[in-house]
């Protein structure tokens, strides 16, 4: 597995993020390899989460894009180009049902 990926997915799971997922995308979208997704508890967690993934990025000096939404949206990204962060509360990840999209066999 990529070493983006995981060092996301320990960071993620170091802060206590649920239901941390993988899902390789790379043979489906141009522009990204692995979509990694999580649920937080509560809204203070969500932005800690995004926080402590930005924080790690910049440490290891891994080039990110961009961060979209707010905690109080109940939805974040992460674009780190080849990985895509993306961290919901429970409530919003239940919404939005990306695992179902992502997952979905290819169309063609």
């Amino acid at each position: 597995m990529d070493k983006v990926v995981q060092m996301v997915k320990k960071v993620l799971s170091d802060h206590k993020a649920e239901d941390i997922s993988v899902i390789d995308v790379s043979e489906r979208t141009p522009f990204a390899e692995y979509y990694v997704l999580c649920s937080a508890t509560n809204v203070r967690q969500l932005g800690a989460l995004a926080d402590a993934i930005i924080d790690k990025l910049e440490e290891k000096k891994v080039n990110y894009s961009h961060k979209e939404g707010t905690p109080e949206s109940g939805w974040i990204l992460i674009d780190a180009y080849h990985v895509i962060v993306n961290i919901f509360s429970k409530e919003e990840r239940e919404r939005v049902s990306i695992e179902q999209v992502l997952e979905s066999p290819k169309k063609r």
